[in-house]
């Protein structure tokens, strides 16, 4: 397999005592590969008693070139309520990777080109308007009645500085992304209740994973599976 270590890393740490950890990223890895291979996960344990609202992103590597690639997103799905980590990072690591409804379920043969990214939802502020807020720092929450329909929705802080909006544009796409199909005027942008937050965020490439518990366990399991086939094959052919 090609390699593609990148730095792996925390970005926009938001304090609040809770930090994203390599260990947090590396237990996404395991129970994501037990779960695939029908094997027990190992026990996770962070500090005791942490909650925390968060998120588990996926993303799979495409090479656009012989010695360029970039990531595409594979899966992301979270919480923005608190929950408890030692057993959520877990059970969101496999939503997003299996269960977010715009991708297929992960193979394990996708794992070795995967990125794993926890994100730690911290330092919650009351925004006093919808553009209250910092690109490339603030994820943003909004709610707003359309109508007499209530609406939300989200966006983490790297959202708006990936796509490269400004805060009207990250605003105005947060609008449509809650179901708002209607005109959006300034009477509606007035009424927006907006919550601004910071991220901790920690990324894993699978072969940052592999160093750290030296073996390819992804590797091992295929190896075995396809051995496992062709014994089944060889004997099934010596009863004929």
């Amino acid at each position: 397999m090609r390699s593609h270590k990148d730095t792996a890393g925390r970005d926009g740490e938001g304090g609040d005592d809770l930090n994203a950890t390599m260990e947090m990223c590396k237990h996404c890895f395991d129970i994501l590969i037990h779960q695939l291979t029908g094997s027990s996960p190992p026990l996770f344990r962070s500090s005791p008693n942490s909650s925390c609202p968060l998120f588990v992103t996926w993303d799979k590597i495409y090479y656009t070139t012989k010695n360029n690639y970039e990531y595409h997103l594979r899966g992301c799905i979270g919480t923005l309520s608190p929950r408890n980590l030692n057993s959520s990072i877990g059970d969101y690591a496999l939503t997003s990777a299996l269960k977010d409804s715009r991708f297929d379920p992960v193979s394990l043969e996708e794992v070795k080109h995967l990125r794993v990214a926890v994100s730690l939802l911290v330092k919650y502020e009351e925004c006093s308007n919808c553009f209250d807020w910092t690109v490339g720092t603030h994820g943003i929450i909004i709610n707003f009645h359309d109508g007499t329909t209530a609406r939300n929705a989200t966006y983490l802080p790297e959202v708006a500085l990936e796509q490269k909006w400004d805060q009207k544009e990250a605003v105005l796409s947060l609008i449509r992304k809650s179901g708002h199909r209607g005109i959006v005027s300034q009477e509606l942008l007035l009424g927006v209740k907006t919550t601004r937050y910071q991220s901790s965020k920690y990324r894993l490439t699978y072969d940052q994973y592999v160093e750290l518990v030296n073996c390819d366990p992804v590797e091992s399991a295929l190896i075995a599976s396809k051995n496992s086939g062709q014994n089944g094959f060889m004997k099934a052919l010596f009863q004929r």
